[in-house]
């Protein structure tokens, strides 16, 4: 059974952390063959969502709150370990996200630059495309937004 929790930066453990880290540079450099540097020095900013089965990571991605310059939350940095693909982690994933954004920040648009292959993924929690197809990091994106 899986286990979803909210951490701010400052509240992750080191092993958490770590495991945070080589989860994201195994999916997104490794199996999506993308070379640049995960740690972009914003998860200091970010509110990290972790879920774990049996005390080992499955699950993850971050959040922004929104800001007096930037009334919207963005999140982004979802994956699911390629073990567990299967389980239908990735909805219990973003279900646990809205849950989260209406308790918190209710009524504040949420926004992601979505991988154009998670477009109808993301279309069935609500977010609408609002942009044309872009290049980010060798992979085209799209940006998404839920009202």
């Amino acid at each position: 059974m899986i286990h979803f929790k909210w951490y701010k930066f400052s509240d992750l453990t080191v092993d958490q952390l770590y495991a945070v880290l080589s989860m994201r540079s195994d999916i997104f450099v490794v199996e999506q063959n993308c070379v640049y540097l995960d740690p972009d020095g914003k998860d200091i900013f970010a509110m990290h969502l972790l879920g774990q089965e049996k005390n080992s990571l499955v699950t993850y991605m971050r959040l922004f709150p929104p800001t007096d310059i930037e009334n919207f939350i963005i999140f982004g940095r979802v994956l699911t370990a390629r073990s567990s693909r299967t389980k239908g982690y990735g909805k219990k994933l973003m279900e646990e996200l809205l849950s989260y954004c209406n308790k918190n920040y209710p009524g504040i648009a949420i926004k992601c630059s979505a991988q154009c292959y998670l477009k109808k993924f993301y279309e069935g929690f609500g977010f609408k495309t609002v942009s044309d197809v872009y290049e980010e990091d060798g992979i085209p994106h799209i940006s998404m937004e839920k009202n």
